[in-house]
């Protein structure tokens, strides 16, 4: 029996075997693979100006994996020079944990003290640093976990300030339910106190998400060819609907396969196994999935295209569409005349994937031509003699044991019909 790798000779082999400098997909939010597009750039720009107008209290959402982690770490990166930070993710604090954690982190004693002493030593403190021209700052990543109290804290730490300007700055990150939490009447001082909202955003084009994984790559430190072609960035899109978190997911995986499998390539196939272990719904149009999410902002498969019965379909019925399958597949597979001198019409591909894409949706015609770049052909050239073999790898990417009887159905009688015709 193989032992799967650990995690550190994973990284290791992918790392080798690509020529990396680190990880590039990895899900710690390192501030080198910030990617400046429009987008992200505007919203670097703007904290920053925010934090050195000293403002006071900045607000950023966002939906889960669209990079305000990382977004909140570069922005520490490049103010480093004119401002200390306070980074917080652990937010189930009260108010007095909240101050205590903010005065520990900056080095002040805290044993002892209680919460007005607390505010009073960090009053000093931003005191003596705005003598200094130097700012404090405060982010809270995942804000929403705050409680009421340690909210209604923010906002007399946000009243510490001169004539002039506010001493403390704070940051609140967090997902949408911040906002609607913070909509709440008890809220409302907290609430109006908030200078700037910015909002993060999944990419939007699929060129975003082609420069992106590119940005990622050469930050690693990779020079050589394209390590995933045009299909696999394709699926990438489709699969992720633009979501970084995503992103990196697929391709974290995806070359952990291709290194696995001594391959130096990334195909949309590649993709699309990596999509199906993940439990990532088949798109259902030509950008978002419309899967539910599970709590890290997965999409989860209904169990029915997992291969279970769905409600279409009974245990008796998939039962009996097991048998259907090895009953159709040895009709396809059967070797026609003259194999060796004929080639299957590149049309019959296309009824091919209008047939799968019932089972496996609009990545058909992708899956298709992968697998037959994978059998060493291309469609203007397909050898008869293969033909078996494709329909049956294209039939396992259907996980619904009814849709693929019905998928192998159609093939096996649009195989006899251009077998009676000679049509191919």
């Amino acid at each position: 029996m193989v032992e799967p790798l650990s995690l550190d000779d994973n990284k290791t082999l992918v790392e080798s075997h690509f020529g990396f400098h680190g990880m590039p997909f990895g899900v710690a939010p390192d501030p080198r693979f910030f990617f400046r597009n429009a987008c992200y750039a505007e919203g670097l720009d703007i904290l920053s100006e925010g934090i050195k107008a000293k403002k006071g209290l900045l607000l950023v959402t966002g939906e889960v994996g669209t990079g305000k982690t990382i977004l909140l770490r570069k922005l520490m990166r490049h103010l480093e020079a004119s401002t200390r930070f306070v980074f917080v993710s652990t937010s189930h604090l009260n108010s007095v944990g909240l101050i205590q954690l903010i005065v520990e982190d900056l080095g002040l004693p805290t044993e002892g003290r209680t919460a007005f002493e607390l505010a009073q030593a960090l009053k000093e403190y931003v005191l003596q640093q705005n003598r200094a021209a130097k700012n404090v700052a405060v982010l809270i990543d995942e804000a929403q976990k705050l409680t009421d109290g340690a909210l209604e804290g923010l906002c007399d730490l946000s009243n510490l300030e001169t004539e002039q300007e506010k001493l403390l700055q704070i940051i609140l990150a967090g997902q949408p339910e911040l906002t609607t939490k913070l909509c709440q009447p008890a809220l409302q001082r907290i609430k109006q106190r908030i200078a700037i909202h910015y909002q993060t955003r999944r990419l939007s084009l699929a060129s975003d998400v082609e420069h992106y994984v590119r940005h990622r790559l050469g930050a690693s430190g990779y020079e050589g060819p394209e390590i995933f072609n045009r299909k696999a960035l394709e699926a990438i899109w489709l699969y992720s609907a633009g979501t970084p978190r995503l992103i990196n997911t697929l391709c974290d995986n995806a070359l952990a396969m291709a290194s696995r499998a001594g391959r130096k390539r990334v195909s949309g196939y590649l993709i699309v196994k990596v999509a199906a272990k993940l439990m990532l719904e088949r798109p259902t149009d030509g950008r978002t999935n419309g899967a539910s999410h599970n709590g890290n902002g997965i999409p989860i498969l209904p169990t029915g295209d997992l291969g279970a019965p769905t409600s279409q379909a009974s245990p008796q019925a998939a039962g009996i569409s097991r048998s259907f399958i090895n009953q159709r597949l040895s009709r396809v597979a059967a070797p026609l005349s003259d194999p060796k001198e004929r080639t299957v019409a590149s049309q019959f591909f296309d009824f091919m994937a209008r047939a799968a894409a019932e089972g496996i949706g609009p990545m058909a015609k992708l899956i298709i031509d992968d697998q037959i770049a994978d059998l060493g052909e291309s469609r203007d050239s397909f050898p008869q003699k293969k033909l078996g073999d494709l329909i049956e790898r294209v039939s396992r990417e259907i996980f619904n044991d009814t849709m693929r009887a019905l998928f192998l159905d159609k093939m096996a009688q649009a195989v006899s019909a251009l077998r009676s015709i000679r049509a191919f």
